[in-house]
C-alpha cells in the first residue's frame, strides 16, 4: 500500500533532512514536517513530485529555495514559514497557479519581491509574507495589474511595501472582498487611515495596521462588525472615537489603538464590548473621567492600558473584577486618594498596577494589604506622604516596587523584600539604617535609595546580594568606610554611593568586579513585552483542512515594566532601561571624604563607561593603568588634592567625551592629541602648575619635562613631600642660626644691636638702651 500522507509535525525531530530516505517517500502527496529542528538544505524533496501540500514550517532550514520546487504544478500548499531560507525570494513561484497557500513568513530572503507574478493565481487564499532583511522590499505598484483571486488571510509584514512608490497601500486590496484576517504592519504607509478596508470585508476578524504613517480618523460603517482584533498603534490617527464603537464592535477582544493622536473621552458604548479582553489607549490625548460603563459591561477585561493620556479623577469601580490582572494608568492627572483608588480595586486577580506619575495623594491606608496577590507594583511620582503602614508587610508577592519621588518618610521596614527583584524608593525622605534583610534577598537585581535620609554603614553583608545589578544609595547620610564586600558583586554594572559621609581609602578590589566585562547570558530583565506566538487556529477550510491558517494570538502582552534606571552621565541625568541599560556600566563615588590615592588597579575596569571619583581629598597621581579603561566615556577626578602629570598613555582612550580634573595641583603638560583635543579650558582650571595651549598660562616657560620620553616615564611632583621638605628645611635653618649665636658672644651682640636698631627705626619714641 503507497503512503500518500505523512505528518510528522511537533515532533521533536532532529537532524538533517537529506539523511531521510527519501526513495520510499515518491508515492506522497501530503508532506508535513513542521515544528521540528531539522536543518539543512530542502533539495532533496524534489524527488516527490507528486506534492500537494508541503509543510516544513518552524525549523531551521537554510540555503536558497530550491528552483527544482517548481516541478510541483500540483502543489496546493506550500509553507516555508519561520526557518533560515536566505538568497532573493523564489521567482518560480509565478508558475505555481495551483498555489491556494503560500507562506514564506520569518525568513532572510532579500531583494525585491514583486506581486504580481501572483496575477494568475486564481486559487490562491492565503499569503503570508514578512521580511527580516531591511534591505527586502516587496512591490505591488510597479505596473498596473487585477489580481483573480480573492485571499482569506494576508499577512505584508516589515516588507517595506512600495517603498520606491512612496509607501502607498497596495492597490490590489481594493478587489478584495472577502479578507478575514489582514497584518499590513510594519511598513510605515502613508495616507488616509484605509476605513474602506474594513467595510469591503465584512467577514474580517484580525484587522492589524499597526506601526505605519496613517492619518485621518477612524470611521466604522453603521453595519455590525465580527472583528475581534483591532489593532491601528502607533500611526497619527486623529479625532475622537466613534460614539457607537461598542455597538459596531461588539465581539473584539483585542483593541489597541495606542500610540495615536486621538483626543476626547471615551465613548460610553465602550461598555457594549463584553468579550473585550484587552483594551489599549495608552499614548493619546484621551481627556475626562473614565466612564464606569468600562467596569460595567467589559466584564471580560483582563488588561487595561490608559497611560500617557490626559484622564482626571478616580479609576472605575473595578471591585467585583476577578478577571483584570493588569492596570496600567500611569501619567496621567488622576487627583484622588490612594485610599479611593484601592476602594475601586479587586486584589485577588491583580496582578500588575502602575498609578505612578499621576496626582493621588494621601497616605498608604491599611487596605493595602488587599493587594497581597501583586506582581508588580508602581506608585512613584505622586504626593503620597506617611509612613509605610505595617500592613504594607501582606505583599509577599512583590517583584517590582516603586515609591519614589513621594513625601514618604520614616522606616522601610514594613517592606518585604523576600522575593523582591526590583526596588524603587528613591527621593523621599526615608530615614535610619537600611534593614539588614534587604540584604539576604538572593533575587534583588536593582536597589534604588537615592536621595533620601538614610544613615548609618552599608552592611557588610552586601556581599549576599549575588544577582545584584544597579546599586544606588547616593544622596543619602551613609558613613563609616566602603565595604569591601562590595567587590564580590560579580554581576554589578552601576554603583552611585556619591554624596555621602563615607571616609577612608578606595577599594582597590573593585577591579574584581566585571562591570560588564563578563557576557552575560542572563535575559531576565523583569519585563513582560509585546510578543506575538503563532498559534494554529482554523478559520475555514483551505485544501481538506490538514493545514490550518496561523493566526497571531497574544503572550503576556505589556508595555512599560522595564527597569528603568537614572544615572549621571557627563553631567547629565540619564535614564536607561532595556538593552542600553544592560549595556551601561559606571562607578560613582563623588562627594565623599575619601582619602589617599587612587588604587592603580581601578585602570583594570575596562568596560566600565562612567567613572566619578571628584570631591573628595584624594592624593596621589593619576594612575597610568588609567589608559586602560578602553570603554571610558566620562572621568570626573576634579576637586580633589591630585598632583603629579596628566599620563600621556591616556590619549589611546577615543571614547572619552567628558574629562574633569580641574582643581587639583596637577602639573606639567597637558596632552592635546586624541579626544584630548576636544576638552576645554574649564576641564583643567585650578592647576596652577599645568599648562595646556588652551590655557592661559602657556607651556613655553615651563621647565623641561620627562612627559614626552621617549619610554613614557613621568615626573611626579608630590606636593605633600614637599610641604613637609619645605619645613624641615626651616627648622634646620633657625636651628643652625641659634647655635651659632649661642657660641660666638661678638655675633650675637651684633645681632642684638641690629634687631634694636631696627625696633628703634620702626618705634622712635621708644628709649634705646
Amino acid at each position: 500500500m503507497k503512503l500518500e500522507n505523512l505528518k510528522l509535525s511537533d515532533n521533536s525531530m532532529n537532524g538533517i533532512l537529506s539523511d531521510m530516505d527519501i526513495q520510499n517517500l515518491q508515492s506522497l502527496k501530503v508532506l508535513d514536517l513542521g515544528t521540528n529542528n531539522l536543518y539543512g538544505s530542502v533539495e532533496g524533496l524534489c524527488e516527490i513530485q507528486d506534492l500537494i501540500e508541503l509543510g516544513l514550517n518552524s525549523n531551521r532550514f537554510s540555503g536558497e529555495i530550491p528552483e527544482c520546487l517548481s516541478i510541483f504544478r500540483n502543489l496546493q500548499v506550500l509553507d516555508l514559514s519561520q526557518n533560515q531560507f536566505s538568497g532573493n525570494f523564489p521567482s518560480f513561484i509565478g508558475n505555481m497557479t495551483s498555489l491556494s497557500y503560500l507562506s514564506l513568513f520569518d525568513n532572510n530572503l532579500q531583494g525585491s519581491f514583486s506581486l504580481n507574478i501572483l496575477a494568475n493565481h486564481s486559487k490562491l487564499q492565503v499569503l503570508y509574507i514578512s521580511a527580516t532583511n531591511p534591505k527586502t522590499q516587496v512591490e505591488t505598484e510597479n505596473e498596473q495589474w487585477f489580481p483573480t483571486f480573492q485571499l482569506k488571510s494576508l499577512i505584508l509584514r516589515s516588507c517595506n511595501l512600495n517603498l520606491d512608490k512612496g509607501s502607498v497601500i497596495p492597490s490590489f486590496l481594493q478587489y478584495q472582498k472577502e479578507l478575514q484576517y489582514i497584518d499590513i504592519s510594519h511598513n510605515k504607509l502613508v495616507g488616509a487611515f484605509p476605513n474602506w478596508l474594513i467595510q469591503n470585508n465584512s467577514r474580517l476578524k484580525c484587522f492589524l495596521v499597526s506601526n505605519n504613517l496613517f492619518d485621518g480618523k477612524l470611521e466604522l460603517s453603521s453595519i455590525r462588525q465580527n472583528i475581534t482584533w483591532l489593532d491601528i498603534s502607533n500611526n497619527n490617527v486623529s479625532g475622537s472615537l466613534p460614539k457607537d464603537i461598542g455597538t459596531f464592535l461588539p465581539v473584539v477582544r483585542t483593541l489597541n489603538l495606542s500610540t495615536n493622536n486621538f483626543e476626547g473621552s471615551i465613548p460610553t458604548s465602550i461598555g457594549e464590548m463584553q468579550e473585550l479582553s484587552l483594551l489599549d489607549f495608552s499614548h493619546n490625548h484621551f481627556s475626562g473621567e473614565l466612564p464606569d460603563e468600562l467596569a460595567i459591561g467589559c466584564i471580560s477585561l483582563q488588561e487595561l492600558r490608559l497611560s500617557n493620556n490626559l484622564f482626571h479623577g478616580n479609576i472605575p469601580r473595578f471591585s467585583n473584577f476577578t478577571n483584570l490582572a493588569e492596570l496600567f494608568v500611569n501619567n496621567n492627572n488622576l487627583n484622588c486618594t490612594l485610599k479611593e483608588v484601592l476602594q475601586n480595586l479587586n486584589g485577588n486577580g491583580l496582578m500588575t498596577i502602575d498609578i505612578s506619575s499621576n496626582s493621588i495623594s494621601g497616605s498608604i491606608p491599611s487596605s493595602i494589604a488587599k493587594l497581597s496577590r501583586v506582581w508588580v507594583l508602581l506608585m512613584g511620582n505622586n504626593q503620597l506622604e506617611g509612613e509605610i503602614p505595617i500592613e504594607f508587610s501582606n505583599l509577599v508577592m512583590l517583584f517590582v516596587l516603586d515609591l519614589s519621588q513621594n513625601r514618604l518618610f520614616g522606616s522601610i521596614s514594613h517592606v518585604n523584600p523576600s522575593i523582591l527583584r526590583v526596588l524603587y524608593l528613591q527621593k523621599n525622605a526615608f530615614s535610619g539604617s537600611i534593614p539588614l534583610r534587604f540584604f539576604e534577598s538572593p533575587s534583588l537585581t536593582t536597589l534604588d535609595l537615592r536621595d533620601n535620609n538614610f544613615s548609618g554603614n552599608i552592611p557588610y553583608t552586601i556581599d549576599r546580594l549575588s544577582e545584584l545589578r544597579v546599586l544606588l544609595l547616593g544622596g543619602n547620610n551613609f558613613s563609616g568606610y566602603i565595604p569591601v564586600q562590595l567587590c564580590q558583586l560579580q554581576k554589578i554594572t552601576l554603583i552611585d554611593l556619591s554624596h555621602n559621609k563615607l571616609k577612608g581609602s578606595i577599594p582597590s578590589c573593585f577591579n574584581n568586579i566585571s562591570f560588564g566585562l563578563e557576557e552575560n547570558h542572563d535575559s531576565s530583565d523583569h519585563t513582560v513585552a509585546f510578543s506575538i506566538v503563532y498559534a494554529k487556529i482554523p478559520i475555514g477550510s483551505v485544501i481538506n483542512a490538514s493545514v490550518s491558517l496561523f493566526m497571531p494570538s497574544f503572550d503576556n502582552q505589556n508595555e512599560n515594566t522595564n527597569t528603568i534606571v537614572e544615572f549621571v552621565t557627563k553631567n547629565n541625568i540619564y535614564n536607561y532601561r532595556g538593552f542600553i541599560l544592560k549595556k551601561m556600566t559606571g562607578l560613582d563615588l563623588s562627594c565623599n571624604m575619601l582619602r589617599g590615592s587612587i588604587p592603580f588597579q581601578i585602570g583594570d575596569l575596562q568596560k566600565v563607561r562612567v567613572l566619578n571619583l571628584s570631591h573628595n581629598y584624594l592624593s596621589g597621581s593619576i594612575p597610568n593603568t588609567f589608559s586602560n579603561l578602553a570603554q571610558i566615556e566620562s572621568l570626573d577626578l576634579s576637586y580633589n588634592n591630585l598632583s603629579g602629570e596628566i599620563p600621556f598613555q591616556m590619549v589611546k582612550l577615543n571614547h572619552l567625551a567628558i574629562f574633569n580634573v580641574s582643581f587639583n595641583n596637577l602639573s606639567g603638560v597637558a596632552p592635546s592629541t586624541g579626544q584630548f583635543g576636544t576638552f576645554v579650558e574649564d576641564s583643567y582650571l585650578g592647576n596652577p602648575f599645568l599648562c595646556a595651549e588652551l590655557l592661559k598660562h602657556t607651556c613655553e616657560a615651563s621647565p623641561p619635562s620627562q612627559f614626552n620620553h621617549p619610554e613614557g616615564k613621568e615626573t611626579v611632583i608630590d606636593m605633600v613631600a614637599f610641604y613637609w621638605t619645605f619645613a624641615a628645611s626651616y627648622i634646620v635653618i633657625l636651628m643652625g642660626f641659634t647655635i651659632v649665636l649661642c657660641i660666638n658672644a661678638s655675633w650675637r651682640m651684633t645681632w642684638f644691636y641690629f634687631i634694636a636698631k631696627i625696633i628703634h627705626a620702626c618705634f622712635p619714641t621708644l628709649p634705646l638702651y
